[in-house]
């Protein structure tokens, strides 16, 4: 896509609080009755018994994005197109609707002849961009390059390039007091920028715009979620949940600073690196929900019911979270018929999996052609361990699965070290062997396990994801 199209594309949403037409004030309407807030208008997402505000999912965005490198940037752009709506303002420039009809048909002219789509509405239908946002930017462009024009004395037929446009509003901008509010912005004051404020409503609007689409879905269930199961509690006092969300931060807490990964990186500054607090995080409505899905099952299930449940589904339980083996996996891409994507054929990778297996006597044989070979690189970071696998896990296709409890259940004696494969997978290869056994978990492990599916069962029954429809859906 050439760079006006591409540029324009990028601007986001721009939203009413930018806008830059003066009205008189209108008379008074006459009085209708009040409508029920409607999805797409009012109402971000509806679900059974429950309805969310954009200005709730806005609320969110902020706390999770906004302080984030990604928001910082959209921020700054979010400035830029602020202070050319109030620099156009101020000095009385207007895009004619003969200028907007020029730049439509250029734009059309662009994606007719690239193939992209039949028509410009055609491709922003595509894009799931609206007609009437996408000609506010249009018409930002224009007030953009008058602007630059006037700015560096260039007459209207003068040539002026995109860069020498960026250029000029990057000095503008440069040479304006910029003031950044305090996040989260409670203030409401995000960003003064010379004599021009953005509000914290108008960044969580242009923020919306910014955040892929499923991240948006999972904020508005998120945010549903956490309603429905507080709507099963009446009862639970904000000093109780308080104290919830503190035992599911620590747990959170311990986990991270027990990933080798983060190599011993305080939880809080796991936070700050992606521009989040604690303040945040403790209104998260994930963490509230995980929290007080834990108080609800503490409530109507103790030991003795948490013990009458694994009995009841004992099959379920110890053939999700029963004995296992630990597996270290070896894999090669490989494809049916080679290409340049994959010169390799699975006969090929076969072949080169068998001539590995004659140099391997021990895991540390594996680990180092793992390093070496293997094409999967989650594994290959940890020198071919996957993890645990059950008999009933997921981590590993089936037919790996079967054979290797086949081979397991087969031996009298211990399997580790065990070389099993190659395996055909939809793209390569894989070797596997077989590590450490892991016992049956005592009871006090497995409680915990049938406390975790109690509480996923909670919140499949509270707000099924089905069950949630949002403006993204219309």
């Amino acid at each position: 896509m050439k760079p006006l199209i591409t540029s324009l594309l990028a601007l986001g949403s721009l939203f009413a609080a930018v806008s830059t037409a003066a009205q008189d004030t209108p008379p008074p309407a006459p009085q209708v009755p009040p409508q029920e807030p409607r999805l797409g208008v009012e109402l971000a997402a509806i679900g059974p018994d429950c309805q969310l505000t954009f200005e709730e999912l806005d609320g969110l965005l902020l706390a999770r994005h906004g302080n984030s490198p990604i928001g910082q940037e959209t921020l700054q752009g979010l400035a830029q197109l602020v202070l050319v709506e109030k620099l156009a303002e101020d000095a009385g420039i207007i895009a004619s609707r003969a200028e907007l009809n020029v730049k439509w048909r250029a734009l059309e002219e662009q994606i007719i002849s690239s193939g992209t789509a039949a028509s410009l509405d055609e491709y922003l239908n595509q894009q799931g961009i609206k007609r009437k946002v996408f000609q506010r930017h249009l018409r930002l462009s224009i007030l953009h390059e008058h602007l630059a024009r006037a700015g560096l004395g260039l007459g209207p037929d003068d040539p002026l390039s995109g860069e020498q446009q960026s250029r000029w509003l990057e000095g503008v901008v440069g040479g304006l007091e910029q003031v950044k509010g305090e996040y989260p912005w409670d203030s409401g004051i995000v960003l003064t920028i010379g004599p021009y404020t953005i509000s914290r409503e108008t960044f969580g609007e242009y923020l919306r715009g910014s955040v892929p689409n499923d991240q948006l879905r999972a904020a508005c269930y998120e945010l549903l979620l956490a309603e429905r199961i507080a709507a099963r509690l009446p009862d639970l006092a904000e000093d109780t949940i308080d104290l919830a969300v503190t035992a599911e931060i620590d747990r959170r807490r311990k986990v991270a600073e027990s990933n080798t990964t983060f190599q011993g990186v305080a939880y809080e500054q796991l936070l700050q690196a992606q521009g989040l607090s604690l303040v945040t995080v403790r209104r998260d409505p994930a963490i509230r929900a995980a929290a007080m899905a834990r108080i609800f099952v503490d409530r109507t299930h103790g030991d003795a019911a948490l013990r009458a449940i694994y009995e009841e589904e004992r099959t379920l339980f110890d053939t999700l979270y029963g004995e296992g083996h630990a597996i270290s996996v070896l894999v090669l891409g490989a494809v049916r018929y080679a290409n340049e994507l994959n010169p390799r054929t699975y006969e090929a990778a076969e072949s080169e999996i068998e001539a590995m297996k004659e140099r391997i006597e021990g895991p540390k044989d594996f680990a180092r052609l793992v390093g070496l070979h293997s094409d999967e690189p989650a594994s290959k970071e940890r020198k071919g361990f996957l993890g645990v696998i059950t008999r009933g896990s997921h981590l590993v296709p089936e037919t790996v699965r079967e054979a290797l409890w086949k081979h397991i259940d087969a031996q009298s004696e211990s399997s580790e070290g065990t070389l099993l494969g190659p395996f055909r997978l939809q793209a390569g290869v894989l070797l596997l062997q077989i590590g450490a056994h892991r016992p049956l978990p005592t009871w006090e492990e497995m409680s915990a396990h049938v406390h975790q599916e109690l509480r996923r069962r909670l919140v499949n029954d509270a707000l099924p994801t089905a069950a949630v429809s949002s403006w993204l859906d219309l």
